[in-house]
């Protein structure tokens, strides 16, 4: 016989989805990390029962680091993280590059002293006091200043260790009586050669160069005579060297020039801040005479690479 068959129907459809995103250096979706860009997709099953396909359109822009060696003096300022440091040492700023992600910037700092301090020792030959063992307070007897430590101001030079012996750096310093003073000149590295000049001394040397780093330095001249280059000193006591006295006209000789200069103010009863004062007692007479004389006869002269 006839059967009549009824079908009840419902017809549920799977779905797609798309999101896109952008991170850096990496995303997580659906528990799964992406660390490039692209097209990733995931399924799962929709409200209905059905497939659910979504797909992730991402782009991954990258962090970036750099670096920058700097050397400077005293203390630095980073204006990228607003730092102020005075040791040298490795330090980290971060901030945001092209690609909006984080840039780390490491900074190599190299922290230097801004001066460079040479301290020396030596004497004076025709200030030299035998019986007090120590030098004249010359500036104090040529009515210059009353500091009775001071003796006469000197000028130092460093000069390059290869020819031709060019002049790094010069300062002027007071040197006291005990034969020490303080030079101050801008920070230096290398081995220098140190230049002694005086208003009527021979120009004397180290005899060899020196080495500088941004530090503190001594060298003493008048513990020997080989501390002058060509050993170009005179020993004005046991065991103590001074460089020459009597180069007045500052030409690197001592010679009958210097005699005619001197002769010139002897008769002129000279006094006071001159050169021809070769004894620093703040006159110019015959006291000052046989120091030059006898440099005179054992021909000295400066004496330098």
């Amino acid at each position: 016989c006839v059967n009549t068959a009824t079908l009840n129907l419902t017809i549920n459809n799977s779905s797609t989805s798309s999101l896109s995103e952008t991170a850096c250096d990496m995303y997580t979706w659906n528990g799964a990390t992406y660390t490039a860009t692209g097209n990733y997709t995931f399924t799962s099953l929709n409200a209905v029962g059905c497939v659910n396909t979504a797909t992730l359109n991402l782009t991954i822009n990258n962090s970036s680091t750099s670096t920058i060696d700097t050397t400077t003096c005293g203390s630095y300022f980073w204006t990228l993280n607003g730092g102020s440091y005075s040791v040298s040492g490795t330090y980290l700023a971060t901030i945001t590059n092209a690609a909006n992600c984080d840039s780390v910037v490491i900074l190599n700092l190299i922290i230097t002293p801004c001066n460079s301090v040479l301290n020396l020792t030596c004497f004076i030959q025709g200030y030299w006091d035998v019986g007090l063992q120590t030098m004249a307070p010359v500036l104090t007897n040529q009515g210059m200043i009353s500091a009775t430590t001071s003796c006469d101001s000197i000028d130092v030079e460093l000069h390059d260790s290869a020819s031709p012996f060019g002049i790094v750096a010069s300062t002027r310093a007071i040197l006291n009586q005990n034969g020490a003073a303080q030079c101050t000149f801008p920070a230096v590295s290398g081995n220098y050669y140190i230049v002694l000049k005086h208003r009527n001394a021979i120009q004397t040397w180290s005899s060899v160069p020196v080495q500088f780093n941004y530090s503190t330095v001594s060298y003493d001249f008048s513990i020997a005579a080989s501390q002058a280059y060509g050993d170009n000193q005179v020993e004005v006591s046991p065991g103590v060297w001074a460089i020459f006295s009597g180069d007045i006209v500052v030409d690197e000789n001592i010679d009958l020039i210097d005699f005619g200069a001197l002769e010139t103010d002897i008769s002129a009863f000279s006094y006071g801040y001159v050169a021809t004062d070769l004894n620093g007692d703040g006159n110019v007479d015959l006291l000052d005479s046989p120091i030059l004389e006898g440099n005179i006869s054992n021909f000295v002269f400066s004496y330098h690479p």
